[in-house]
C-alpha cells in the first residue's frame, strides 16, 4: 500500500526488478554462448549480440538510477553499447550472407521451397 502512494519508492522498486531481470537474461545468454559448439554458429553469434545488448540496457538502467556516473561520457554509455551491438549484428548478418553467396548455397526465397 505504501508503494502505491509513493511513486518514488515504486519507481526504485521497478528499477531493481528490471536489473534483476536483465542480469537473469544476461546469465542465460552467456550460458547459451558458452554452450554453443563453434564461434561460427548462429547460436553463438546471436547470443553475443544479445549479451552486448543486455549490457547496454544494464548500464543505461544503472546510470538512470544514479548508481554509476560517467561524466566523460555524459551518460550515453548505454546508448553506445546499443550502437556497438547493432554494428555487430549487421556485420554478422552481412558476413553470413556473403559467405553463403560465395559458397553457392541457396537462400530460401519462398514458402514452397521450405515444404519440398
Amino acid at each position: 500500500m505504501v508503494m502505491a502512494l509513493n511513486p518514488g519508492i515504486f519507481l526504485l522498486f521497478m528499477n531493481n526488478i528490471t536489473i534483476i531481470l536483465l542480469l537473469t537474461a544476461l546469465g542465460i545468454f552467456v550460458w547459451q554462448a558458452e554452450r554453443s559448439k563453434s564461434m561460427r554458429s548462429f547460436q553463438f553469434q546471436i547470443s553475443v549480440f544479445l549479451v552486448i545488448w543486455i549490457l547496454g540496457e544494464i548500464v543505461g538502467t544503472v546510470e538512470d538510477i544514479g548508481v554509476i556516473v560517467f561524466p566523460a561520457l555524459q551518460g550515453n554509455l548505454g546508448f553506445e553499447l546499443h550502437v556497438i551491438s547493432m554494428v555487430f549484428f549487421s556485420s554478422m548478418l552481412w558476413l553470413r550472407f556473403y559467405y553463403s553467396e560465395r559458397s553457392g548455397k541457396k537462400m530460401i526465397e519462398d514458402v514452397d521451397a521450405t515444404l519440398r
